[in-house]
């Protein structure tokens, strides 16, 4: 497998010949993870139309085995970008965005924590052929660097957001619609439970706390004991083991919502959470009668 130091000189040698880049950025730098042999590139460029092709990285860094193109499948997070993102052979991947230089620029000063948030948000300039770009060097992550509690009135919002999304996933899994089920327990519900988890876990340390890209680093966060919990909210497929993940997510939600009240003097919302765990036990039961 190829080096770190081969492929960027494999870059470099192709931006250098290559008349219409003008600058390379290396993104994604940090953290350096065991086992992942990906390399992601910005090439400014002053015409991007010409990278509209898929043939335009084919044949230049090694056996090509995928091209997935972002831009395509998704050309509205990718406006006046071309995204190749492709896989060798030899075990390397290389993802290149083709973009000119404002579309850069105004994704290096984005302000939204949310932006890019698959790739993270270091970047590295390592050629700029006539100086077109300032100093780019961003070697720590900010995206996943999580300093946040919410007001009183946010905290209350999305206890009852959580019960309301909670209740749909009920209805989708007592009627045995797996699909629709399994989309409200692990996006709906889960980016709820992963809010309050973020919160939990900020106020727990007492400082700004790197949550990893998609809350990667729960696991090392959480004390066993919260995360041996948290693993129980993933079901397989089987209606029994849904239900038990259920009891999960309701375990925990309960537990983190709680200490987070706590922490900031808020009112947890116990008569919401008694009602609700009621009311969805009442549809369990009124399904098994009529099973």
């Amino acid at each position: 497998m190829r080096s770190e130091n081969e492929i960027i000189l494999n870059i470099l040698e192709y931006a250098a010949s290559d008349e219409c880049v003008q600058a390379v950025i290396r993104t994604n730098l940090l953290p350096v993870r065991e086992y992942l042999y990906s390399y992601q590139f910005y090439f400014i460029v002053n015409d991007v139309t010409k990278y509209e092709d898929d043939a335009s990285f084919e044949n230049c860094f090694g056996e090509r085995i995928l091209l997935f193109r972002g831009d395509k499948n998704y050309p509205d997070m990718f406006q006046n970008i071309k995204a190749h993102l492709m896989v060798y052979r030899d075990g390397i991947t290389i993802v290149i965005n083709a973009m000119d230089r404002e579309t850069f620029l105004r994704k290096y000063n984005s302000k939204d924590a949310h932006d890019n948030v698959w790739i993270g948000d270091t970047y590295q300039k390592i050629l700029d052929k006539d100086s077109i770009l300032p100093d780019i060097e961003r070697l720590e992550e900010t995206q996943t660097i999580f300093a946040g509690v919410p007001t009183e009135e946010e905290f209350s919002g999305i206890c009852k957001e959580f019960w309301w999304v909670l209740k749909t996933f009920a209805e989708y899994t007592l009627r045995k619609e797996l699909p629709a089920a399994m989309f409200y327990l692990n996006s709906a519900v889960r980016d709820l439970l992963n809010r309050m988890l973020r919160w939990f876990i900020y106020l727990t340390n007492g400082k700004p706390v790197d949550m990893g890209i998609l809350d990667s680093n729960f696991e090392k966060l959480l004390e066993e004991k919260i995360f041996l919990l948290y693993k129980k909210t993933y079901p397989d497929a089987d209606y029994e083991h849904i239900w038990q993940a259920y009891d999960a997510v309701t375990e925990l939600w309960s537990c983190v919502g709680k200490a987070i009240a706590e922490k900031l003097d808020f009112c947890y919302p116990e008569d919401d959470e008694r009602n609700m765990l009621e009311f969805i036990q009442k549809l369990r039961t009124h399904v098994k009668k009529d099973e």
